[in-house]
């Protein structure tokens, strides 16, 4: 028994000690109240320990994502961003450690390619945004420059142009954070609904409120 909740602690890193803790003592306590002792009667119950600790993981990143969404305005977009996409990577996770039919195993495929294409889609767009305006700012600037002193009122001109160019680059890249944050929301929840719907559940955790 003693093993079995060994593993679980290693694989349950990403929570706090105190998290960690109240997660073990709780499924301790289940076994001990079932009379379950063994490694193998733990399995049977419970899962295997890298099942568990998935679901738990998962569990505990729904319930981080909905305190920062409740928390509105207090919470950065970025931070509630980077909370959407690892929830969404431990969903996944936690959906494929557990017996799924083809249909479910379809719908995890479709979950992950979207989640892949979206982000994979904002950092090319970032990418590509940045340095073609910030080539196209750096040349404007240096253009005008260049004629300011044989032109000072075309010189301006593109030394206007190559600022209010670089300046766009700032407001694009909010744009795409924006437009980003939001995508990845819509992602979020469908796998959490995803989660909720297709997820089983073990007669342990039904009672266990996180």
């Amino acid at each position: 028994m003693n093993d079995y909740f060994q593993a679980v602690t290693k694989l349950l890193g990403k929570l706090t000690a105190d998290e960690r803790a109240d997660v073990i003592a709780y499924y301790q306590e289940y076994l001990f109240d079932a009379g379950i002792k063994s490694y193998d009667d733990a399995v049977n119950e419970l899962g295997s320990p890298r099942s568990l600790a998935r679901k738990v993981l998962a569990d505990y990143s729904i319930k981080v994502s909905d305190q920062e969404t409740s928390a509105g305005d207090s919470q950065t977009n970025v931070k509630r961003a980077k909370t959407n996409v690892r929830m969404v990577w431990l969903i996944i996770l936690a959906l494929l450690s557990t017996p799924v039919t083809i249909p479910i195993l379809l719908v995890i495929l479709l979950l992950l390619l979207a989640f892949g294409c979206v982000v994979f889609g904002l950092m090319v767009a970032a990418v590509a945004t940045f340095v073609s305006l910030i080539a196209a700012g750096v040349v404007t600037l240096f253009v005008g420059v260049a004629t300011v002193i044989a032109a000072p009122w075309t010189g301006l001109f593109y030394i206007g142009m190559g600022l209010t160019i670089l300046g766009a680059n700032w407001l694009v890249w909010l744009v795409i954070k924006w437009i980003g944050s939001w995508l990845i929301w819509g992602i979020s929840w469908l796998a959490k609904k995803i989660y909720h719907r297709f997820m089983p559940r073990i007669r342990a955790e039904r009672g266990r409120a996180l």
